[in-house]
Parts: structure tokens; sequence; C-alpha cells
């Protein structure tokens, strides 16, 4: 019964800790709304990224792309400038920190775009 309990716990430590190493938080700790408005923008950045690969890959295949990737950068500066008036509202100093983060994924992103 002891063992049972002990792989039970050490299951669930692991579990935990994946979860943290994978997000960068404890699974039990909610996200703020000013976290959540910059989650929001980042899968959106994300979104566009995909529809990026996505031109890349059908513009290999010698078909024109140039209709999944002709708004593409209007998004990217649209999303950049959406973050940027975010930041000033930002309290929390996660919310900060991630904004940041976002705005330099934004820019290493523009670079790949070139």
């Amino acid at each position: 019964m002891k063992r049972l309990l002990v792989i039970a716990l050490l299951v669930g430590g692991v579990m935990v800790g994946g979860s943290y190493l994978m997000t960068g938080r404890w699974p039990w700790v909610a996200l703020s709304p000013e976290e959540e408005q910059v989650a929001a923008l980042r899968d959106n950045l994300g979104r566009i990224r995909q529809r990026w690969r996505e031109a890349g890959k059908t513009q290999a295949l010698g078909v024109d792309a140039s209709s999944l990737s002709d708004d593409l950068p209007t998004q990217v500066d649209r999303l950049d400038q959406a973050v940027a008036d975010l930041q000033p509202q930002l309290k929390t100093t996660e919310a900060r920190e991630q904004a940041v983060l976002l705005r330099r994924d934004i820019a290493t992103f523009r670079a790949e775009m070139r």
C-alpha cells in the first residue's frame, strides 16, 4: 500500500514538474486577465507563423502563394501595434515581461519574413 502511494505521488510530481517546465508556471496558478490578453496575442502570432509556413510549403510546390502571404505583413504590423498599445496598461510584472518577449518574437519573425 505504501509503495502504491509513493508511486502515485511520484507520478503526480513528475506531471506537475513537466507542466511547469513546459509552461513556466504552476498548474494551479491561474493567469491574470492581463496575462490572458498577452497570451491571446501570442496565439495570434502563432497562427500568423503557421500561415507563413503553409505559404512557404505551397510556394515550394510551385503554386502561387501570394494570396496566402500578401496580408501577413500587415497582420504582423497590427499585432505589434496591439502589443505596443497594451504594454503601458500592463500592471503585473509577468505580463510586462511576456509582452516584451512577444515584441522580440515579432521582431524575429519580421526578420525571418524578409
